[in-house]
């Protein structure tokens, strides 16, 4: 890492301890340093830790934060009274609801500013979808897209963005968490409010992140503090935690991800290979490499072939989906299943208009370099994503 890098880093760890740094590097490249603050959606956190040298940063750097962290700490306090009453609205009709990630991870940061989002996710019933989108309605919230797993609301005043997912995840970890619903309870004391116990709501933070890891090729140091937090926040049942995350094949995931956090946060020792992935992590932003995103979907098809071979493999895979996907995203195909090769040329027209960064997402995928390829490969194999 850098210094403006490692600086960055102490930053964060002071910022989330609740301690503050007492110098400033005269090398500070401030630029690149304003870059991994609003990349990382650390901005608030950062200038919480530099309580005490502010005095001593360049002026219009210092005027561009505090301007930065102005808009967030006001939009945090309308998100939250916007999502409580949305949730309000859901229990009042008895809709049936899940908070997921944030609604619970931002009560661990020191403050909830800290840990800001645009957008606030939660998991409904598809049965009760009608329901839902008339309440949305209701509310006022008006409707930024539809597609097969979220239906995306927004309030046009506030600004605040609700995403309603259908379903907790696809793919192989749909296969372990089902719907979503299946290992949740009902919160003691309301008629609709379904949560995770503390370790199946875990076991969703990981998968979250090793989700995005692999369909974006990285995640930013939020997902890292947001472990590093939850895992210290609560007396975790890990026999119970292994025992699952081998189920979904996210145990290697776990102890490198945690390992990562406490290099970070608790100066723990690590080997050559965990700094590459730290490396990795702090090139990256909140919820993706960019540069990456393409190697890592041809890696995740890589086999004795080769290059040429996982490259087509994965188009192909992009433009046809497996039948599967298909059915999730068109339920008619449940009970008619013949009529698959017809649609499609209907998701292609869909997507085409809906879904423009796929366009982008197959030109990255011919586009990707050997040497690229190689590293995606290393890192998820390292992660143990290679079947993500």
């Amino acid at each position: 890492m850098t210094l403006t890098e490692k600086f960055f880093v102490e930053c964060v760890k002071k910022g989330i301890k609740s301690q503050v740094v007492e110098q400033i590097p005269q090398e500070l490249e401030y630029k690149k340093f304003h870059k991994l603050c609003t990349s990382h959606s650390m901005s608030v956190v950062v200038y919480k830790a530099l309580e005490k040298v502010r005095t001593q940063l360049n002026k219009d750097f210092l005027a561009i934060l505090e301007a930065y962290v102005r808009r967030h700490v006001a939009l945090d306090v309308q998100s939250e009274y916007d999502k409580e009453k949305f949730l309000s609205a859901l229990e009042e009709k008895g809709l049936k609801y899940m908070p997921l990630k944030g609604y619970y991870l931002k009560k661990l940061y020191p403050s909830t500013d800290m840990r800001y989002a645009s957008d606030f996710d939660v998991l409904i019933d598809a049965k009760e979808l009608n329901k839902v989108r008339e309440l949305s309605n209701n509310l006022g919230l008006k409707v930024m897209k539809y597609d097969e797993h979220h239906d995306v609301f927004y309030n046009p005043q506030t600004k605040t963005i609700f995403e309603l997912h259908k379903i907790l995840f696809v793919g192989r970890l749909q296969k372990y968490f089902g719907v979503g619903f299946e290992r949740a309870h009902l919160r003691e004391g309301t008629k609709a409010f379904y949560e995770l116990n503390k370790e199946d709501f875990y076991i969703s933070i990981l998968a979250h992140s090793a989700y995005h890891f692999a369909e974006d090729a990285g995640v930013g140091i939020r997902h890292l503090t947001d472990v590093y937090l939850y895992k210290n926040a609560y007396k975790l049942d890990y026999e119970y935690l292994d025992r699952e995350l081998q189920k979904c094949g996210l145990k290697k995931f776990k102890d490198k991800f945690e390992l990562m956090a406490d290099y970070l946060f608790d100066d723990a020792k690590v080997d050559d290979e965990t700094l590459t992935l730290v490396e990795h992590v702090i090139e990256s932003s909140v919820l993706a490499n960019k540069k990456m995103q393409g190697a890592s979907e041809v890696a995740s098809n890589m086999e004795e072939g080769g290059a040429k071979n996982a490259k087509r493999k994965t188009l192909w895979k992009t433009l046809f989906p497996p039948k599967s996907h298909m059915q999730f995203t068109y339920p008619v195909l449940k009970k008619a299943g013949f009529l698959l090769p017809f649609f499609y040329p209907i998701r292609w027209v869909h997507v085409l208009f809906t879904r423009p960064k796929n366009i982008k997402k197959i030109k990255g995928i011919s586009e990707v370099d050997k040497d690229s390829l190689s590293q995606m490969k290393k890192i998820r194999s390292t992660l143990g994503l290679d079947e993500f």
